[in-house]
């Protein structure tokens, strides 16, 4: 199953409300709040790479007080 680890860059104000938005959406598995320049980071689980670069696109970066993402795509098979 295709995943990522999301970093999110956000306003830091508003980490709770992007943290609680992003469980909103069901292919999110986890969110946490982290310290270092980015705030927040998630893992989201899709069926195809296709549907996981469409969730990242339309409805992570949708997510309102988020200034800048970056996605780290995990290698099935590694380790």
């Amino acid at each position: 199953m295709p995943s990522a680890f999301v970093i999110i860059h956000c306003d830091p104000a508003e980490t709770y409300y992007v943290i609680r938005n992003l469980k909103y959406i069901p292919e999110v598995k986890t969110a946490d709040d982290v310290f270092g320049y980015y705030e927040v980071v998630c893992k989201v689980e899709a069926s195809t790479q296709k549907e996981l670069e469409k969730i990242i696109t339309n409805s992570i970066r949708k997510v309102q007080h988020i200034i800048s993402t970056m996605t780290l795509t995990v290698i099935d098979g590694q380790g």
